[in-house]
């Protein structure tokens, strides 16, 4: 009897790790995509906490963001009661922030892209990062304190990078100088 119980904990854990790992895979494959419209490089994107920190910064919030953005994650970690709920609430509302100036730098409807990227993160990422109706615009205004306070203009100066390999392109460019893609 307590054999069985055993196995049963053993194999619901195992199922329970292989979902979260394919799950943070696809939010990997979909920051990838969602790192390369914004011109950052896709790589950024597998490792965590500083693809928390791309995120935050593409999406044009202010940097101390990303630290209440990760502290759910930390104090959850350190096992601290009471503070680390508080924590992952904060923690939700940055996430909100952060896809409400998202979906407005994308020239999207920026209310449902906020409310699904902060329940669904990775299935938010994955149409982000792999639909081609959604075109990040770096020089789109928005505010570094999500849907408060006054906005700031982008501060990519008209800059546009190559969707295929992250590069930065020529002003006028028609194909991408490293890749060779045609640039739209």
């Amino acid at each position: 009897m307590e054999n069985n119980i055993l196995a049963m904990i053993l194999g619901g854990s195992i199922f329970i790790l292989l979902l979260v790992i394919a799950l943070y895979a696809v939010y990997v494959i979909g920051l990838w995509k969602l790192f390369k419209k914004a011109g950052k490089q896709g790589w950024e994107a597998i490792i965590p906490f500083y693809n928390t920190y791309v995120l935050v910064e593409i999406s044009g919030l202010n940097w101390w963001y990303f630290l209440i953005a990760i502290s759910g994650t930390i104090l959850g970690m350190l096992k601290i009661n009471g503070l680390d709920y508080v924590a992952n609430i904060a923690t939700l509302v940055t996430r909100f922030f952060i896809f409400w100036n998202i979906g407005k730098k994308m020239k999207q409807n920026h209310v449902p892209i906020a409310i699904l990227g902060t329940l669904f993160a990775p299935v938010m990422v994955m149409i982000l990062g792999l639909s081609s109706s959604y075109q990040f615009d770096s020089n789109i205004s928005v505010s570094p304190n999500g849907p408060f306070g006054e906005e700031k203009q982008g501060t990519s100066n008209n800059e546009r990078f190559c969707l295929g390999c992250g590069v930065k392109l020529k002003p006028n460019a028609k194909f991408c100088d490293n890749c060779g893609k045609k640039v739209d």
